[in-house]
């Protein structure tokens, strides 16, 4: 997983002996490197890309910082929708993350 799980629980300003909820953030950050490489439609990679992936990417803190936003979101909001207002995806991630597409 790109994100680690310490990183993910900064971002939601959870205490790091928190473990309760382990199991979900680590599943959380997997979906979110799923859905922003499906998205971008390219793998991602840490520090430098194959030789035989001429469509891979370097995450930059651009998309990392969209990773984060977006596993937020999923942790927030656990339903689809809610009763005050329907979104679907964070501004902030497409706007962070499309570029690379």
């Amino acid at each position: 997983m790109l994100l680690e799980l310490s990183e993910i629980k900064r971002q939601l300003r959870l205490e790091d002996d928190y473990t309760e909820e382990d199991e979900l953030l680590n599943m959380i950050g997997s979906a979110v490197e799923a859905r922003t490489v499906t998205f971008l439609n390219r793998t991602l990679y840490e520090t430098s890309v194959p030789g035989d992936d001429p469509d891979g990417l370097v995450m930059t803190d651009d998309i990392r910082m969209g990773m984060l936003l977006l596993a937020t979101h999923f942790y927030e909001n656990r339903s689809s929708v809610s009763e005050v207002e329907k979104t679907e995806m964070p501004q902030s991630y497409n706007w962070l993350i499309g570029p690379y597409r």
